[in-house]
């Protein structure tokens, strides 16, 4: 087993205590080699001591020498790991400390599960001491195979409805990675997107991902889409699984929007979800897919309980009843949402959801029938 040593530099007496009983509560597995109050002291501790840790305390105000200052320690130790404090939680200080190359971005006080959560990333901390339990999330995936049916609607009013009934964090995240654009319905301007996560995957936690998420009036959270077509190309399936496995572990309920197509990425999403709201218009080309499309997923062992069959713009008066369509796809139609378009190009041009728009419209009450149904065991 190996010792981690660690050297903090920071002016913050409190902190600098807590971070020390911290991690004296690790016993064997980690120590404390040295303590400045200042970058240049602490750059001659590190220079004599040479740990496998540095704890930098961020600089309140002007950033820029922190930066500079994890700059010049890796420079010089390029092996060592560097912790970041600080009681800043903007985005903007976050990713900047991040992509100077700091390994974790804590905040403070500094909690001794996101201490030695950091540590034992490094692989060299083994604590036979039992983890607290996680609690998982559950992730609702809103996809059609045709563009242009409501799937992005949906997947918005889903999320606002959730977080409405069950008043926990719920989580929007827009993999629609070529064409999303939950955030122009939502008349939003994210600083980051997904791609900001995807390309720094070696510093992937959940300090990172707070830093890229945005919060909406309505209460819900948005990962939003890369600004330009190049950066969502490069997203892999496996990136998608990486982010969605850490997503789980900080939002009760994750609410995704895909693009239509059943690429690798949409099946990374599926695959992790727990129910799968497979979306189309009653029509015979919508019909046609949807039996396509089932006999697809049940080949790759989708389980048929998972995939929830909602029908989109539904007129009761149309040409083809619901239950027409049910026994031709032998599954049956979880739920009917009627064509209220105007309402939902209005709330499109306004940049709001429907609940904000009109509660009493029937295309609220479905949506929100929706949302009930999904989460009827809380």
């Amino acid at each position: 087993m190996t010792n981690i040593s660690i050297v903090i530099i920071s002016n913050d007496p409190d902190s600098t205590n807590n971070i020390t009983n911290l991690i004296n509560k690790l016993g064997p597995h980690a120590s404390v080699e040295g303590v400045a109050t200042t970058f240049n002291s602490g750059f001659e501790v590190i220079h004599k001591k040479r740990p496998l840790v540095a704890i930098l305390d961020i600089c309140k105000g002007d950033l820029d020498p922190c930066i500079d200052a994890i700059h010049k320690i890796l420079d010089r130790f390029p092996r060592i790991s560097i912790f970041t404090v600080s009681d800043d939680r903007s985005s903007e200080t976050i990713l900047k400390v991040m992509r100077a190359g700091a390994t974790e971005y804590l905040l403070k006080p500094v909690s001794e599960v996101d201490l030695t959560s950091a540590l034992q990333k490094l692989g060299r901390l083994w604590i036979t001491k039992p983890d607290a339990a996680v609690e998982h999330g559950e992730v609702f995936t809103v996809f059609s195979p045709k563009g242009g049916v409501g799937v992005t609607t949906i997947a918005i009013n889903l999320a606002t409805n959730i977080h409405a009934i069950t008043k926990k964090p719920t989580l929007l995240v827009d993999l629609d990675l070529t064409a999303g654009d939950v955030t122009t319905f939502l008349n939003l301007k994210p600083a980051y997107t997904i791609s900001d996560v995807t390309t720094n995957m070696s510093r992937l936690d959940t300090s990172f991902l707070k830093g890229v998420i945005q919060k909406h009036d309505s209460g819900i959270n948005i990962l939003a889409e890369p600004k330009n077509v190049e950066e969502g190309v490069s997203i892999s399936a496996d990136d998608i699984k990486r982010v969605l496995k850490i997503l789980k572990t900080m939002f009760p309920y994750i609410v995704l929007d895909t693009e239509p197509i059943l690429n690798n990425r949409t099946l990374a999403a599926i695959e992790m979800s727990e129910v799968i709201l497979l979306t189309f218009v009653l029509t015979l080309p919508g019909i046609r897919n949807m039996q396509r499309y089932l006999t697809y997923l049940e080949k790759i062992n989708i389980k048929r309980d998972k995939i929830k069959l909602v029908v989109n713009r539904y007129l009761k008066k149309g040409d083809i009843k619901i239950e027409e369509a049910e026994k031709v796809l032998k599954h049956p139609i979880f739920l009917s949402i009627p064509n209220e378009y105007n309402t939902a190009i209005a709330c499109l041009n306004k940049g709001v959801p429907i609940s904000t728009y009109d509660t009493k419209s029937k295309l609220n009450v479905a949506l929100k029938e929706l949302a009930i149904t999904l989460v009827a065991k809380e």
